[in-house]
């Protein structure tokens, strides 16, 4: 077992905000340590409730509520550490939750700033940080068509998640479409197209300290949406790690983060320059907190936030090249119902380390529009990249997943 166990009061609690499939590990690890654990969720049915010792059903959104419910559970115990491994608002309650019980976080006055785009890229611009810019667009204009900008631009929601809304202009008409009341730039941002390869950056900030633990290539669908399908490392910017953690240190310090895990992601230009599209202080998805990282380079990352929030003990991580080759490989589907698959196929063939169907049989499918839209995952590993590739490819295919196509 990763995690050596420590000896701890019979009251010492560990809050999840969350409690859904993808909190499962971070429940799983808080368990281990020795801690009890909270588990918040609007689910009744959440999966992770399973194995927590108190639970409060609550939408994570209501960080008031919480508050008053875990005073009230607290008449022999301590709280010791809040985390989440979800986004937005569950992150928003955590940050609150944290500062209530003085667990290291981030200020909750600083946690909208992560959330809303608009005001992440001011603090990257204030703090020169690289990142896409956003463009200046006025709505007076939209008539006239006279924007001085070169397209295409990306159009994105201010505040969203999973890709969600994401959509590409590539001319002054598109653009008019766009625009199609004065809110739109407040629940939108208009963002300068780079051209380039794009990579995750995954650390962990520890005492104001980022230290980097993973980069990851990314492989996206075509325009106009952009959705991840598949995620490999070592990365063949593995060079430029010095110069990612100094970015790194530069948004902690911006943002005030104290202890978190950051998710950071870039675009590599053509030139060979970073740019910044977002950073969030979360373990981030795609598995690779869970699976990739501690498959590929033995650290357990998620353990080793838990440590640090709980301030009982932490490991920083080191970019070190192995052997080793892991990829995350998404299955798309196209219009249709999903009829039938495999669940054991995958493990026919060596080196798929972890797969999953996320959907029920009849479910409908359809082409990604956005990360939801994805129908499974496979994680495959290798003596090199290229094998490490062809084992997802033939582990799909031992899904034999059946669709009814439309």
């Amino acid at each position: 077992m990763f995690i050596k166990k420590f000896k701890n009061l019979p009251a010492s609690y560990f809050v999840s905000i969350g409690a859904g499939f993808n909190q499962i590990p971070l429940i799983e690890t808080a368990k281990k340590m020795g801690f009890q654990v909270i588990g918040v969720d609007t689910n009744p049915c959440a999966p992770g409730f399973i194995m927590c010792d108190l639970k409060i059903q609550e939408a994570v959104d209501n960080y008031l509520d919480i508050y008053m419910k875990l005073s009230e559970l607290l008449i022999d115990g301590e709280i010791k550490g809040i985390m989440t491994k979800s986004y937005g608002a569950a992150m928003k309650t955590a940050s609150y939750l944290s500062e209530k019980f003085n667990i290291p976080f981030i200020p909750f006055s600083r946690s909208c700033d992560f959330i809303n785009k608009k005001r992440m890229k001011e603090i990257f611009k204030k703090n020169r940080i690289l990142s896409p810019a956003v463009l200046k667009i006025d709505h007076k204009s939209r008539l006239k068509k006279k924007w001085n900008i070169k397209f295409p631009v990306i159009k994105k929601p201010a505040v969203g998640h999973a890709k969600e809304g994401i959509t590409i202009i590539n001319n002054k008409d598109e653009m008019a479409a766009s625009i199609k009341t004065k809110d739109t730039y407040e629940k939108f941002i208009f963002e300068e197209f780079i051209k380039g390869e794009e990579i995750i950056a995954i650390g962990i900030v520890h005492r104001k300290k980022f230290y980097l633990a993973e980069i990851t290539d990314k492989v996206t669908t075509p325009f106009p949406h952009f959705v991840d399908i598949l995620h490999a490392a070592p990365s063949k910017y593995f060079h430029m790690h010095e110069e990612i953690m100094i970015i790194g240190q530069n948004v902690a310090d911006a943002f005030e983060v104290t202890t978190s895990p950051m998710v950071m992601e870039f675009i590599v230009s053509e030139k060979g320059k970073l740019y910044l599209i977002e950073a969030v202080p979360e373990f981030g998805g795609e598995f690779l907190s869970d699976i990739l990282i501690p498959v590929r380079t033995g650290y357990h990352i998620i353990a080793e936030a838990v440590k640090g929030n709980t301030e009982s003990g932490f490991k920083a991580p080191r970019m070190k090249r192995t052997k080793t080759s892991i990829v995350v490989k998404y299955i798309t589907g196209k219009k249709g119902t999903l009829l039938s698959f495999n669940p054991q196929g995958p493990r026919q063939i060596g080196g798929v380390v972890f797969s999953r169907i996320f959907k029920e049989i009849g479910s409908a499918v359809s082409e990604p529009v956005n990360n939801l839209d994805r129908v499974g995952v496979i994680v495959a590993s290798g003596n090199s990249m290229n094998e490490a590739i062809h084992r997802a490819e033939d582990a799909e295919k031992k899904f034999n997943i059946r669709y009814k196509e439309e």
